[in-house]
C-alpha cells in the first residue's frame, strides 16, 4: 500500500497493480465531466496550437486516430529475400547498411523475379495484432525502390510484371477489416526505379549525397517533374480506388531539384476527393498533413502537434532481418508506449515479415506476451487521452472518460501528485 497526494491536500490509500515492469494507479471519478478542463489544458499545453500546414481531417470517421494508441508497421517487399535494408541497401557506401552484397541497383533489382511469397497469410498476422492491442496497421505498398505489391499499370517493378498480376494488398486489406483494424498504406512518392529520378544520392552513391550539380539540367525542371507527378498520381489512384476505404496514407519523402512547388496541397486535396475520411502524414511536403511522425529518437518534450506518431523497429532494421537482434524487449516496448501516450501520440511499431509471407515464431511469442499485458491494462493506453505531464500530474498519465491512469516506472518512488482535481470516487 502506498499513498497518492492531490493538490487539495487529500491523501488516499492506493493498491498498485504490477504490469510487467510498470505499475499504474487507477482512479475513477463520480462525475464524467470531472477533470475535463485539465485534459483540455493538457492538450493545449503539451501539443500546442495548430502548426502551419497541419490541417487535421475533421470528419467524424477520422477521429479514431488520436486515441488509437498502437499501430503495426510492416516493411515487406523484394528486400526481404536477402534480409537487407529496404531500398537503402543499393546505395554504395551507405553507412547504415550491414550487408553490402546488394550495393548497386543491378544487384538489388535481381531480387524482383525471385519474390513469390507462397505462404502469405495476412489473416494470421492481423489476428495476432488485434489480440495484442494494435488498432491500426500500415503496410509498405511501395518503398523507394519502386516495387509495387499490387499489379500496377505504372512502372517497371510490380506484381504485374513479376508475379503474373497477383495482388498482395487485397488480402491484407480484407484481414485488417476482419479484425477491426484501421487500414494503412505506406507509399513512397520518391521512386528510384523511375528513369532518371533525381535522387539525393546521385548515381546511387552515398558519396554523392546532395550533389545536384551532377544531375542533368534537362531533368531539373517543371516539365520533367510533371511527367513524374502524373506517373505517381496514377499509382496513387489505383491504391485509393481499388480497395475500398483506406484510413491512413503514409508518405515518405519527395524531392525534385529545380522545382519549388511539389504540389503538396494539390495532392492532399485530390487524395481527399477519392478518400474523404483518410488521414495523411506530413511527408509529401514539409509540415503539411494531418499528423507528424517522429522516428527512432523519442522526443524530450511534447511535440507541438495535435496529432502525432512515434515509430521504431522492434527487431533489426525496418525490413526482415533474421540475423540481427531485437532492439527492445517487451518491457521496453510497453515503457515506450506509455511515454508516447502520456503526450497523446500513437506508437507505430515495426516488424518485417519473411520473404515467403510468414512471420517468425518469435513475432507471435512477443505478441502473446503483449496480449497478456493488454488483457489487464489495455484501457489505460488504448482509446485514451493524455493528461498534462509533468504539469497537473508528476507521473505519466492518461484519461478514459471518468477513469484516470497514472503510470509508475520501476525507478519511481511511488509518490503521485495530482493538481487541481477533486477527490476521486475510487482508487
Amino acid at each position: 500500500m502506498k499513498s497518492i497526494h492531490s493538490g487539495i491536500a487529500s491523501t488516499f490509500s492506493v493498491c498498485f497493480m504490477v504490469c510487467m515492469s510498470i505499475s499504474y494507479v487507477h482512479a475513477q471519478f463520480r462525475n464524467e465531466n470531472a477533470g475535463k478542463n485539465i485534459a483540455k489544458d493538457a492538450r493545449a499545453s503539451s501539443q500546442g496550437e495548430s502548426v502551419a500546414g497541419f490541417q487535421k481531417n475533421t470528419r467524424p470517421c477520422a477521429q479514431w486516430f488520436p486515441r488509437a494508441g498502437l499501430g503495426l508497421f510492416i516493411h515487406w517487399s523484394i528486400h526481404s529475400l536477402a534480409g537487407i535494408q529496404p531500398s537503402w541497401a543499393m546505395i554504395k557506401d551507405y553507412p547504415y547498411v550491414d550487408n553490402r552484397d546488394y550495393d548497386t541497383p543491378e544487384k538489388y533489382y535481381k531480387l524482383a523475379p525471385q519474390f513469390n511469397p507462397k505462404n502469405y497469410d495476412p489473416d494470421k498476422w492481423m489476428k495476432a495484432a488485434a489480440g495484442a492491442g494494435f488498432t491500426y496497421v500500415v503496410l509498405t505498398t511501395k518503398h523507394h525502390d519502386g516495387y509495387c505489391l499490387w499489379p500496377s499499370e505504372y512502372g517497371r517493378y510490380s506484381t504485374r510484371t513479376f508475379m503474373n498480376g497477383r495482388d498482395l494488398l487485397k488480402s491484407y486489406v480484407d484481414a485488417c477489416r476482419k479484425y477491426n483494424l484501421n487500414v494503412g498504406f505506406y507509399f513512397s512518392p520518391r521512386d528510384w526505379s523511375y528513369p532518371n529520378y533525381p535522387m539525393n544520392y546521385v548515381s546511387f552513391n552515398h558519396n554523392n549525397r546532395g550533389r545536384d550539380d551532377l544531375i542533368p539540367e534537362n531533368i531539373k525542371n517543371e516539365q520533367a517533374y510533371d511527367a513524374f507527378y502524373q506517373y505517381t498520381k496514377g499509382q496513387l489512384e489505383e491504391l485509393l480506388t481499388n480497395y475500398g476505404t483506406i484510413d491512413i496514407l503514409w508518405f515518405d519523402g519527395i524531392r525534385w531539384p529545380g522545382v519549388d512547388n511539389l504540389r503538396t496541397g494539390e495532392t492532399i486535396e485530390w487524395v481527399r476527393t477519392l478518400q474523404p475520411g483518410i488521414i495523411i502524414n506530413e511527408r509529401w511536403g514539409k509540415k503539411y498533413g494531418d499528423f507528424y511522425t517522429e522516428e527512432w529518437v523519442m522526443p524530450e518534450a511534447p511535440p507541438p502537434y495535435e496529432w502525432w506518431e512515434y515509430t521504431i523497429s522492434w527487431k533489426g532494421h525496418w525490413g526482415y532481418s533474421p540475423h540481427l537482434p531485437y532492439q527492445f524487449n517487451n518491457n521496453q516496448i510497453i515503457e515506450r508506449l506509455v511515454d508516447v501516450r502520456k503526450w497523446g501520440g500513437n506508437f507505430l511499431l515495426n516488424f518485417g515479415p519473411a520473404p515467403d509471407g510468414t512471420m517468425p515464431d518469435e513475432f507471435y511469442q512477443r505478441l502473446d506476451s503483449l496480449e497478456n499485458w493488454m488483457r489487464k491494462h489495455k484501457k489505460s493506453v488504448i482509446h485514451t487521452s493524455p493528461l498534462l505531464f509533468p504539469g497537473n500530474c508528476n507521473k505519466p498519465a492518461t484519461r478514459n472518460n471518468r477513469e484516470w491512469f497514472v503510470f509508475l516506472m520501476p525507478e519511481d518512488d511511488g509518490r503521485v501528485e495530482i493538481q487541481q482535481v477533486s477527490e476521486p470516487a475510487k482508487i
